[in-house]
């Protein structure tokens, strides 16, 4: 359990945002239900509008009663007999199968003979049933019920109709009822639909079973992971089973294009110009598509299409074979897309890998993209309407919200690395080596500086005598004490070397010679000195432990040119301060306890500031050095004024 708190208190990025993108997931689900559905269904339009196929279908012939067949015959409705006599026609030109997408509710003079040519071509005929509450009234007689005894769930319940004239009830008819969806657009027909405990097939149905000779239809569940929800199948169907969704709908196949269909005008028909063989054992699909005749619906191909759309590319997928369908292992699918994209963005985002988190979002946005393509190819090619918004949706927003909350971490720990670089190296230094890239270069520079070196007298000693902890504790006062004395003199701490520390005033990589810092950086150093000294009074023990010498502090200040930068290969680097000045400053250190001057100015420092008030001790040889170098002590009792 240990452990797991431990790993989760580590990868509280991934785990906040996988909890984002679910509890994103659940809150369009609960408050927008439908519009992931929706825009999966306008996506799969672009696929049909971009994927139709352009050919020349003659299986399936459309027989338009359009503008100029009104022109040529008169307005509609026409009368019975001449409907019976396009029937003849279209009978005596050879078609295999002729499907009516008109309903003829009122009984009307000449209803026998159109009765005796449906008869006679066994004509399916339509009717139209209203699935809403409070629907239409029914008018007409309704045929073509299926032989089952009840109605079986999947399929919902109509509450009116509009059939054919009792006079020309025949044994094969089909319903054209849309399912709108809520842009206007039909993508679903009902397979069946329920009336008063009877079942009526849709009319692409209803023509295939007239087709084909079907004498029933069995209605069962799908059984294989590849199976749609629900399957119509039937002894004599050539495609062996027809899927459907959860609601007992047919997916509409708008697989051609309209224009792929071949469309004679009715008063063609009627006009004996039609050419020989072309409705030889063809299906045809009589309708219409003139303006008035209140038959329009929204396609993928354009707002404003005629409704015999549907029910012809219903039928030519039927033909081939090749009716859409959501399989039962959709979901699966679904699962295992959000999954791959989820693996994906951890994949990317782990520590270690170059790959910039702010581009999260982007690759979870590829990823939708991927699985749109995967959708689109599986619907064009194996007719499988798989599902890719659901997922996407959760991919878009966990990668957005692991980018963000990614990026928040990189800035956390960052000013976390920034922090603890800086307590390591002067802050300025710190600053410039975050915004640059690793290097095995010099990168230094020359520039005045001042520098102090304070060193502790007789720690080593101290050390020797005192536990580990006590002697720790009294470097780490000391440490404490001398950083915040000479940050509140502008300087830096340039480094801890054992028991001294070395300040430099005006070390700035890039210095601003403008700065108060940088002009007056002698006095800031010296005050800086004469303060220190004082507060370490404080710190250091006092009386010193029996039998070993008082620890006292001696402090060098020196100003001069030096160079500061970073040294050492790009896999191990080290900043100093280098230079002459810096090496009179730490002799000075040396020189105090034999001069019995805890603070030893060096001449430089002593130019700028000036000597006056300050002690002349004279000039020596500084250990290492070749020139004797002028030594100045500053007064602990005196009053000296900076300039």
């Amino acid at each position: 359990m240990t452990r797991f708190w431990k790993s989760l208190g580590t990868h509280w990025v991934v785990v906040f945002g996988l909890a984002v993108a679910c509890l994103a997931w659940a809150a369009q689900a609960w408050f927008a239900p439908g519009w992931l559905s929706d825009l999966e269904a306008r996506s799969g339009d672009v696929v049909w509008r971009f994927s139709a196929q352009r050919k020349d279908e003659r299986r399936l012939i459309i027989v338009d009663i359009d503008e100029r067949s009104l022109r040529e015959i008169g307005p509609w409705p026409w009368p019975r007999a001449t409907v019976a006599r396009l029937v003849q026609e279209i009978g005596r030109l050879g078609a295999g199968q002729q499907v009516f997408d008109i309903v003829f509710t009122d009984p009307r003079p000449g209803d026998e003979a159109l009765a005796a040519a449906v008869r006679q071509y066994n004509v399916v005929l339509a009717q139209v049933f209203a699935l809403e509450q409070g629907g239409e009234p029914s008018v007409g007689q309704l045929g073509g019920a299926l032989d089952w005894g009840t109605c079986p769930s999947p399929f919902g319940d109509a509450q009116g109709f509009l059939a054919n004239a009792p006079a020309l009830r025949g044994d094969f008819v089909g319903h054209i009822t849309p399912r709108l969806d809520t842009d206007g657009l039909v993508r679903h027909v009902p397979a069946v639909i329920c009336y008063q405990g009877k079942s009526y097939p849709a009319l692409a149905l209803a023509g295939l079973m007239r087709a084909t000779s079907e004498q029933g239809l069995v209605l069962q569940k799908g059984q294989s992971w590849l199976d749609a929800p629900w399957l119509l199948s039937g002894k004599n169907l050539p495609i062996g089973a027809i899927p459907l969704d959860e609601r007992g709908d047919m997916r509409v196949p708008w697989r051609l294009h309209p224009q792929s269909f071949v469309s004679l005008s009715a008063s063609d028909i009627l006009g004996g110009r039609v050419p020989s063989g072309l409705l030889e054992k063809a299906w045809v699909l009589v309708g219409s598509t003139a303006f008035g005749l209140n038959d329009t619906i929204a396609t993928p191909f354009g707002a404003a299409g005629s409704g015999l759309q549907v029910h012809a590319q219903i039928m030519a997928g039927l033909i081939d074979g090749r009716p859409p369908y959501t399989p039962r292992a959709a979901i699966g699918y679904q699962v295992l897309a959000a999954l791959g994209g989820i693996a994906l963005l951890l994949l990317l985002g782990r520590e270690g890998r170059r790959f910039p988190v702010y581009l999260l979002p982007l690759a979870a946005l590829g990823w939708c993209g991927v699985l749109w393509l995967a959708h689109a190819v599986a619907l064009e090619r194996a007719s499988l309407w798989l599902g890719w918004a659901s997922p996407a949706f959760f991919v878009l927003v966990a990668g957005a919200a692991l980018g963000i909350l990614q990026h928040a971490k990189s800035r956390i720990d960052r000013d976390r690395l920034f922090t603890h670089l800086s307590s390591y190296l002067p802050a300025p230094v710190a600053a410039a080596l975050v915004s640059q890239s690793p290097s095995s270069a010099i990168k230094a520079s020359t520039n005045q500086v001042s520098v102090m070196f304070a060193d502790i007298r007789n720690f080593s000693a101290y050390c020797e005598a005192r536990p580990p902890e006590e002697a720790a504790a009294v470097l780490h006062a000391f440490f404490s004490t001398a950083t915040r004395v000479v940050e509140a003199e502008g300087g830096v701490i340039e480094a801890f070397q054992g028991d001294a520390i070395i300040a430099v005033w005006n070390g700035d990589p890039a210095p601003d010679s403008t700065t108060a810092a940088a002009t007056d950086h002698s006095a800031r150093a010296l005050r800086a000195a004469v303060r220190l000294n004082e507060a370490i009074q404080g710190v250091l023990p006092d009386p010193a432990p029996a039998g070993l010498e008082p620890l006292a502090l001696g402090i060098g200040v020196e100003t001069g040119p030096a160079m500061a930068g970073s040294f050492g290969l790009a896999s191990r680097r080290t900043h100093m301060v280098l230079g002459r000045t810096v090496t009179i400053a730490s002799r000075l250190v040396e020189m105090t306890a034999d001069l019995a001057h805890p603070i030893l100015v060096g001449e430089g420092l002593a130019a700028h500031v000036g000597a006056k008030g300050l002690e002349s001790l004279g000039t020596f040889l500084l250990d290492g050095m070749r020139v004797p170098h002028h030594v100045y002590a500053y007064p602990l009792a005196a009053s000296v004024r900076f300039s």
